[in-house]
């Protein structure tokens, strides 16, 4: 679902200030923190999962569901069974292997660096972060994309729920006005931890004949499974 190859930012980046009117209480490196210590706490997840898409080509819509399986240990490896095909994620790198058992390498591109792994992290690894809003209800931060990430996109603004320290929703705004991009979160308690258990929204990739394709997407997990020590072997 998510393409989410990046260069590090350069020192001359210009400096982003909050907005006129507004004062932040806080430091984006600190809420990056916060997000991320939270979800630390989960160490390993198995879920079953469904994942509608549906495609928005010249007015038209055609929607597709799939169901699966999905592993994740922290803090980089990622395994996913759909259809018969299982593709395994180490960063942005990975494997497919289809039903005859036959291995082909796969890449985001386009996409954040997830060299450090999948978590929130990858907020301040890939995005130049100012706080736009800063208030006990709700922090928003705005991400500029540094270069080399996310060549299609413009910004992403980044909804975060303070009180639980819990990433709630996403903006992307593309270099295509005609395109636009959202994607909420749903959390629920699983073994007394808060686990992102389905979102939901519309997004755009590009093919391969260079222009960007908007969809939408609702991926709902199931059955999870969390902390139970799944073993490295099953991401070999």
């Amino acid at each position: 679902m998510l393409c989410l190859a990046v260069s590090l930012g350069s020192s001359n980046q210009p400096e982003i200030a909050p907005l006129p009117g507004t004062t932040a209480l806080h430091d984006p490196q600190e809420i990056v923190k916060r997000l991320n210590d939270k979800f630390q706490l989960i160490h390993d997840a198995r879920a079953d999962f469904k994942l509608e898409t549906s495609l928005q080509i010249f007015g038209c819509a055609g929607s597709q569901w799939q169901a699966g399986e999905l592993l994740f240990k922290a803090p980089d490896n990622i395994k996913i069974r759909i259809n018969g095909y299982t593709y395994i994620f180490k960063g942005n790198f990975g494997r497919r292997f289809d039903p005859d058992g036959k291995e082909y390498w796969v890449r985001f591109v386009h996409a954040p660096d997830f060299s450090i792994g999948f978590h929130p992290g990858l907020l301040s690894h890939n995005f130049y972060l100012t706080i736009i809003k800063d208030d006990p209800a709700e922090i928003i931060m705005e991400g500029l994309p540094k270069p080399g990430v996310l060549k299609n996109v413009n910004k992403v603004t980044f909804h975060i729920d303070p009180r639980e320290d819990l990433l709630r929703s996403m903006d992307i705004s593309f270099h295509n006005v005609f395109i636009s991009g959202r994607a909420a979160i749903d959390y629920e308690k699983v073994n007394d931890l808060w686990v992102p258990i389905s979102t939901y929204g519309k997004s755009a990739f590009e093919p391969r004949s260079g222009f960007l394709i908007g969809f939408s997407f609702k991926l709902i997990g199931s059955n999870f499974k969390i902390n139970t020590d799944i073993p490295t072997s099953e991401f070999n």
